[in-house]
C-alpha cells in the first residue's frame, strides 16, 4: 500500500508540524495532488500524493512529525478513475488547493484566469505568481493570528533564544566606496547590485580567515563541525512571511552570480514558491534593514549556525578626517550576532573589520 512520508525538508529541524490536511480522510486523490501542509522552521511545504488512491490519514493536524514518518497511506487505486477533479466552481477544470482558493478570493482572481494557466493542480504560489504582486498581509485579518509563515519564524526564534547563548558586536563601516561602485556594477552584470550583493560577497571572502564564524556546534556543546564553504542565507520579507534563501559558495561566486541568485530569490519570494533546497544549508545569515531610521538591528542566530550579520541602511555622517578636520562620509551599522560558545568578542570584531576592508575593494 503506497505511503506518504514526510521527507527531510532541512538539516536544522528534527521535527515539523502537520499544519493542515488539504484532502479529507477517505477522499480519492490523483497522483501529484497536494494532500497536506507541513511547517518547518523556515517555510510551509505542501506534500503531494505520489500515486492515486483513497487517502487514509495516519496523523492528526497539529501533530509534530519526524522526517521519514508516515502520515498517510493510499489504498483502492481503482477509486481514482471515478473520482471527480474539482475545479474553480465544481466543473472539469483543474484541482485547486484550499489555500489557492482562499488566495483567489482575497485577490479577486477569476476561475477563467486560473483555467488559463493550463495546470492540472493549482497551488497558492501559482495564484500569487499569476497576479505578480507580493502577499498583502502578515496576519489572518479575521482573527489577528499569526500567518503560517510567521508561525514558522516564531518557532525558530524561540528555539534560537532557548539554545544559542548569543552575544553581539556592532561596527560603523564606511560604505561610500561600495555605493559609488553599485551603478557601474549593475550596468555591467545587467542585474541589480546593491549592498545585499556586496555584503554577500564580502561575507564569502571572510570565510577563509574566519572559519569559526561559519562552523556548526553540536547539541553536546563541544563538538564543532567546520563549514567547507560560505553558504549565505539572505533574509527576504515581502509582507507575509520571512524567507531565508541561500546563496551557495559565496566565497567563490562572482558579483554577477550573486546578483543573479538574489534577483531570482526576490521574484520567487513574491509567489512564496521556494523549493526546500533553496532554503536549506546556510552556514551564516545576512539580514538588511532598508528603513533609514533604523540605527541598530540585532538578528537571531539560526539554530545550526554560529553567526548572523545585520546591516542598516546607509546614512551620512560627519567625522574627523586624517587631517583633523570635519569631513562627510556614508556609513552603515554592521552588527554580528554570534554564539558565544564558539566565537569571542575579539574574533567578532576582526570578522567585521574584514568585511569593512573587502567593501573598499573592487569585487570579482
Amino acid at each position: 500500500m503506497p505511503e506518504i512520508a514526510v521527507p527531510k525538508l532541512n538539516t536544522n529541524d528534527d521535527s515539523y508540524v502537520l499544519l493542515a490536511w488539504l484532502a479529507p480522510d477517505g477522499e480519492a486523490v490523483l497522483a501529484g495532488a497536494p494532500v497536506a501542509e507541513v511547517e518547518t522552521s523556515k517555510a510551509v511545504e505542501e506534500l503531494t500524493a505520489a500515486t492515486g488512491g483513497v487517502l487514509r490519514h495516519r496523523a492528526a493536524t497539529g501533530a509534530e512529525i519526524a522526517p521519514g514518518q508516515v502520515i498517510a497511506v493510499l489504498d483502492d487505486p481503482t477509486a481514482v478513475s471515478a473520482a471527480p477533479v474539482p475545479g474553480p466552481a465544481g466543473d472539469d477544470g483543474p484541482t485547486i488547493t484550499a489555500p489557492a482558493r482562499a488566495r483567489m478570493a482575497e485577490l479577486g482572481v477569476s476561475a477563467g484566469q486560473v483555467a488559463a494557466l493550463g495546470r492540472p493542480i493549482v497551488r497558492r504560489a501559482d495564484i500569487d505568481a499569476l497576479v505578480a504582486v507580493p502577499p498583502l498581509v502578515a496576519t489572518d485579518r479575521a482573527t489577528g493570528s499569526l500567518s503560517r509563515n510567521q508561525r514558522a519564524v516564531a518557532r525558530t526564534v524561540a528555539r534560537s533564544h532557548a539554545t544559542v547563548p548569543a552575544a553581539y558586536t556592532a561596527m560603523t563601516i564606511d560604505v561610500g566606496a561600495a555605493l559609488e561602485r553599485m551603478p557601474r556594477l549593475t550596468r555591467a552584470v545587467r542585474r541589480p547590485v546593491g549592498l545585499a550583493e556586496l555584503f554577500v560577497a564580502a561575507i564569502g571572502a571572510a570565510h577563509a580567515e574566519h572559519p569559526m564564524c561559519f562552523a556548526r556546534l553540536d547539541d553536546d556543546g563541544h563538538t564543532l563541525h567546520p563549514a567547507f564553504a560560505a553558504h549565505v542565507g539572505v533574509t527576504v520579507d515581502l509582507g507575509e512571511g520571512l524567507y531565508v534563501p541561500v546563496v551557495r559558495d559565496a566565497g567563490t561566486a562572482t558579483v554577477a552570480e550573486i546578483a543573479r541568485a538574489l534577483a531570482r530569490f526576490r521574484v520567487t519570494a513574491a509567489g512564496g514558491a521556494f523549493r526546500p533546497s533553496e532554503l536549506d544549508g546556510a552556514t551564516i545569515t545576512l539580514t538588511l534593514h532598508q528603513d533609514a531610521d533604523v540605527s541598530l538591528a540585532i538578528p537571531i542566530v539560526y539554530p545550526g549556525q554560529t553567526c548572523a550579520v545585520a546591516v542598516t541602511a546607509p546614512r551620512p555622517e560627519l567625522h574627523l578626517g586624517d587631517d583633523g578636520r570635519p569631513a562627510a562620509r556614508t556609513v552603515s551599522q554592521v552588527g554580528l550576532a554570534y554564539d558565544h560558545r564558539v566565537v569571542n568578542g575579539r574574533e567578532a570584531a576582526r570578522f567585521l573589520a574584514a568585511l569593512a576592508r573587502t567593501l573598499q575593494e573592487e569585487p570579482r
